[in-house]
């Protein structure tokens, strides 16, 4: 099997150890439990009902402390450190490994909050790299998804979502960010949107990306259902990601299909079932990987989770 690689979870709240995890994990915790090659070792959370209720859910292998001092004053040396912790507290967090440094940081989005967060996050996490937890950007549906566009041409993309541009949209702008790379120009939308009491407003905005399309995004703040749709228009038909990801639709152009001479789009079987995204998983088989060296990177870096940050910043500040 070879080298085992030890982690330790820092936060044991709903995406660090509590969020049910049945056949798709789910937490930062059963991603680890499940991997062959990572052992969990220990799990971190000030307070003590954290603590109850993982020790309730997860038995009592996993020893569990109250701080980061008193893991590593015990002795606990993990190679891989999820922190799934908001932003202040993750601040100090990766502070308290300042005498040791572990050879992966996981960390849960959102890392910052404040563009001072940014570089004190840079300055102290220093040479260890970073994987970022926006969990799509492992998905394998995600994957087949982009590697199917990013074969054609793309002129534009349409994403409709609600629940907030740091709860949903974040998640479409890294996955954009990592297929299509660097964002040239962002401009408001036309409708003017009321965001007064909504703590994560669904802004509409456009992202200019240099590849020379542009991504439009509508957000709706009174919707009481699930929304979170990509469409993405190539000389090839329009590609949908349905349902938050769960379901892959392509409208293919064919010639003749309605009227002469005239070529129109019609659904295309994919080979890829409906389903829940997963995600969390992968992307600790992508940070052993990386650990192993059988990889080069980890697809989703600090780079990736700190550009997201900007952008959204941006939304924000032209409204």
């Amino acid at each position: 099997m070879g080298q085992k690689y030890s982690a330790v979870v820092v936060g044991l709240g709903r995406i660090g150890a509590l969020y049910p995890s049945e056949n798709i994990p789910r937490t930062h915790t059963a991603a680890y439990m499940g991997d062959e090659k990572v052992e969990m070792i220990a799990g971190v959370d000030p307070n003590i009902e954290a603590r109850v209720k993982f020790r309730e859910l997860w038995g009592s292998d996993i020893k569990l402390f109250s701080s980061v001092n008193d893991m590593l004053n015990e002795g606990f040396r993990p190679d891989i450190v999820s922190i799934c912790t908001t932003p202040n507290v993750l601040q100090e967090n990766i502070k308290d490994f300042t005498d040791y440094s572990p050879k992966v940081y996981f960390l849960e989005k959102p890392a910052v909050s404040t563009e001072k967060q940014c570089d004190d996050l840079v300055e102290a996490i220093g040479d260890v790299p970073v994987a970022m937890n926006y969990h799509r950007c492992w998905d394998p549906k995600h994957k087949i998804f982009f590697k199917k566009i990013n074969a054609k041409k793309v002129f534009a993309v349409r994403v409709l979502y609600a629940k907030g541009l740091l709860n949903y949209a974040s998640h479409i702008i890294a996955l954009l960010v990592q297929n299509f790379g660097e964002v040239s120009s962002i401009t408001k939308g036309n409708k003017e949107q009321e965001c007064v009491n909504i703590k994560d407003c669904s802004y509409n905005f456009s992202l200019y990306f240099n590849q020379g399309f542009t991504a439009v995004f509508q957000g709706f703040n009174d919707i009481n259902y699930d929304l979170l749709e990509i469409d993405v228009v190539t000389d090839a038909g329009i590609y949908s990601l349905k349902s938050g990801g769960c379901r892959q639709r392509h409208e293919k152009p064919i010639e003749d299909l309605f009227y002469p001479n005239y070529t129109s789009l019609t659904d295309s079987l994919l080979d890829v079932k409906d389903g829940q995204v997963e995600g969390l998983p992968q992307a600790v088989k992508n940070i052993v990987n990386f650990l192993d060296k059988k990889v080069g990177k980890l697809e989703c870096d600090l780079k990736c989770g700190l550009n997201v940050f900007k952008i959204m910043e941006q939304v924000k500040n032209l409204y």
